[in-house]
């Protein structure tokens, strides 16, 4: 255990000492929210104004505000879980991996290695960002996310940062250099906003796209986010319509479904860890096959 720890201790060394690596792992996050700051931010406020005349400027700032909050949020745990496996594509790209065969390490100490460093960015980046959205959110609507609600979405943050480290590492598995580990980081981190259904709603894609983005992991993970964080804004919004406020969740992303099968949050919690556990014993033989 004490090698495993040492470990992970070189590989978070690495991942935060590399500010370009750390950019890079937060580039879905900052391109969804300079795209809502620059213009979609004011064609959601518009679209929701049209259809909702009654609701007040704040109420429709707020929700939107929050609906991204949670997007964001979602590809943080996903992107920086990929960032920190720079360390193993350094290490095979440098073929370190030889040191590690005449050290007195184990295989499976080093992939633990890697894989809880992995985790571990990814839940300190996304608590960073749960903690500034939160605050930054109260203060410019001083609307509050509840505690319950916070702890859920912490909750959830946790899960799917475990999943999504281990789905990270078994992709990086695959990499065999810098620049198309810089290519897979580029690439998922601007198609994941779409995979999420956080650039644009849910409900402005087609039925048949809809469904294929919700069979993926990305678009349910993002609804466990919106409905603790954005929940009592869409209820504000919809001023307790229900008929209203099943429109703007089926529209927003609130509630998804796959064909006619609604998807419930406990389904998806299943999913992320049924990803975690495959995802990990995956990656475990891929990486320990590359270090033997």
């Amino acid at each position: 255990m004490k090698a495993t720890l040492g470990l992970v201790k070189r590989n978070l060394t690495i991942y935060f000492r590399d500010p370009t690596g750390i950019f890079l792992s937060l580039l879905g996050a900052i391109i969804l929210l300079l795209l809502y700051a620059l213009f979609l931010g004011s064609l959601q406020v518009d679209t929701i104004r049209a259809q909702l005349p009654q609701a007040s400027d704040d109420e429709i700032s707020t929700f939107v505000s929050s609906w991204v909050f949670a997007g964001i949020l979602m590809m943080t745990t996903f992107t920086s879980g990929l960032g920190a496996m720079s360390a193993f594509v350094d290490d095979r790209v440098t073929d370190r991996f030889k040191e590690f065969r005449v050290m007195p390490v184990r295989p499976g100490q080093i992939v633990l290695g890697y894989q809880i460093a992995a985790f571990t960015v990814a839940l300190t980046m996304s608590t960073l960002v749960l903690a500034v959205g939160y605050v930054a959110l109260g203060i410019m609507s001083s609307s509050w996310v509840k505690p319950l609600f916070l702890l859920q979405a912490f909750g959830c943050v946790a899960l799917m940062c475990f999943a999504f480290a281990a789905f990270s590492s078994f992709i990086v598995s695959f990499v065999v250099s810098h620049s198309a580990f810089t290519a897979v980081n580029t690439i998922i981190g601007t198609v994941l906003g779409f995979l999420a259904g956080a650039y644009l709603p849910i409900g402005t894609v087609s039925v048949k796209v809809a469904n294929v983005i919700n069979a993926l992991p990305f678009s349910p993970s993002a609804m466990l986010l919106r409905r603790p964080l954005a929940g009592d804004p869409l209820t504000d919004l919809s001023g307790g319509i229900a008929e209203a406020q099943t429109a703007l969740g089926e529209y927003y992303g609130f509630d998804l479904e796959v064909g006619s099968t609604v998807l419930h949050p406990e389904w998806i919690l299943i999913e992320l860890a049924v990803i975690a556990i495959v995802f990990t014993a995956l990656s475990a033989v891929r990486i320990g096959r590359r270090i033997k």
